[in-house]
This record gives structure tokens, sequence and C-alpha cells, in this order.
């Protein structure tokens, strides 16, 4: 019973490190500041720069005009503050990547483009990547306009964190490697427990050694003096046990059978 327990605690272990870590891979695009935390999920565009290692940091900012269908009036070197830039976009009026790379081109770092849509369903948007040098994340309408807010404020610091998609390869190396100790674990308990188990079996029912015959029984056995090779007694002229020839005078001890009607014979010594 109690190395049941022990095992069913390994297990819960075990899962909560899995979701705690999935939970924060999962979580893409984050808001810090001013006792505020938020975490809204995303989903990286195809044709923009990954994002990848701990995640990139930045200041959140409206573009303007929201759409970025057109060129933006405002302009990075025009900011005092000397954080990495984030334009926040809207979807609509344009395609995702006419949006991507007019933010690109006043100088922002990232593009988070929310939905115009109360749906929020998230969608991954696509384009040619060809010149595309920054981040671009979807967030969904509700997400966005939790940002609208906070935009301009240079105490909130905005970090996007790689997706899961980038990080699966993590997740299923830690997934691999809990698996393999787990593995371990359970083997080991398995063993332990049979171990202790055939220990606590009483003598009687555990397998005896066989150490051959003593030699009160080997003498017991009826003998014969080999003359010739006889079909009554099933005599061969070759021993069944050495796998010599017999001579004529040699002494034999007859050795039981399986079977009823055979006899085998052992050259005494």
């Amino acid at each position: 019973m109690k190395m049941n327990r022990v095992v069913v605690l390994l297990l819960l272990l075990w899962f909560l490190c899995f979701s705690s870590v999935f939970w924060m891979t999962s979580a893409s695009v984050v808001l810090i500041g001013n006792n505020v935390t938020l975490s809204f999920d995303d989903i990286e565009a195809n044709f923009a720069t990954a994002i990848k290692g701990s995640g990139e940091c930045g200041v959140l900012y409206l573009a303007n005009p929201l759409d970025a269908c057109s060129d933006l009036s405002i302009k990075v070197d025009e900011l005092s503050n000397g954080s990495s830039p984030f334009a926040l976009v809207i979807r609509g009026g344009c395609s995702f990547e006419e949006k991507v790379r007019r933010v690109q081109k006043a100088g922002f770092e990232a593009a988070i483009v929310y939905d115009n849509d109360d749906d929020g369903v998230l969608v991954a948007m696509a384009g040619n990547a060809a010149g595309i040098k920054i981040h671009a994340v979807f967030v969904s309408k509700a997400s966005g306009e939790i940002l609208k807010k906070f935009a301009g404020s240079t105490d909130m610091e905005l970090w996007l964190i790689p997706s899961f998609e980038n990080s699966a390869w993590s997740i299923m190396a830690i997934s691999f490697i809990s698996l393999l100790a787990m593995s371990a674990v359970l083997a080991t308990c398995f063993f332990v427990r049979r171990h202790r188990i055939r220990r606590e079996l009483p003598q009687s029912s555990r397998v005896r050694e066989f150490h051959g015959m003593s030699r009160r029984l080997v003498k017991a056995m009826p003998s014969l003096i080999f003359t010739a090779v006889l079909e009554d007694n099933c005599t061969s002229i070759t021993c069944a046990i050495c796998l010599e020839d017999y001579t004529v005078g040699e002494k034999l001890r007859i050795l039981p059978c399986r079977h009823s009607k055979l006899l085998t014979t052992q050259r005494m010594t």
C-alpha cells in the first residue's frame, strides 16, 4: 500500500510539472506593470520572424491609422522611450502582410494584430516572408480592447513569449525525459516489491536448487556386467551419458527413464 502511494505521488508531481510548462508556453502575450499582470493567447504569423528564447520585451503603442493600411504617421525615432516599440493594429481593410510591412517600415519591432470580429477564433496570419524582419502575432478582439487601454504607457512592459508550437521540441524533450524517469521509478518499485514478496514466502514454497543424486541413491540402482547389446533390457553399445562405447566386462548401472519400457545405462566409475 505504501509503495502504491509513492507511485501515485510521483505521477501527480510529473503531471503538475508538465502542466505548468505547458501553461507557460501557451500564454504568448504578457502585459506586466503597476501591479498588473495579464496574459493573452495568440498565434504567430507564419511569414514573420519567429519569437525565440525567453521572448521579446517592449512597449506597446497604437498604430496610426489603427488598421495600418497606409503608412503610419507615428515614427519610432519620435518616441522618447528607449524600449523596443510594438505596434497594436486592428484586423481588416488590407492584408496581414501589408499591415506588418508598414509597421516594420515605421521602425516598430513587432506587430500585434487584434481581431475586428467578436467570435474569439484566432487565425494564423499568412503572407510572403521576403523582407520581413519583425515579429507579428494575432490576438482576439477582447484581448486587443484590453491592450488598447495600456497602449502608450511606458511603465508597462509587453512580453512576447514563444508559443507552444515554437516550444514543441522543448516540451517533447521534457516529456521524454520525464517518461524515462517515471519508467525507471516504476521498474524499481516493481522489482523491489517482487523481491520483498519472494522474501516473505515460506521456505517450503520456494524453488529448491538441485544438487544431484546422493551417492547412496546411485549405489542402490541395479547393475549388470556388459557382454553384448541386449534388446530385452535396452542395453546399447554406447553410454548415453559420456557417449563412449562399452567394452565387454564393464559393470554398468541401470538408470530409470521417463518411459516405462526404456532403460538408460551409465558407465560405472
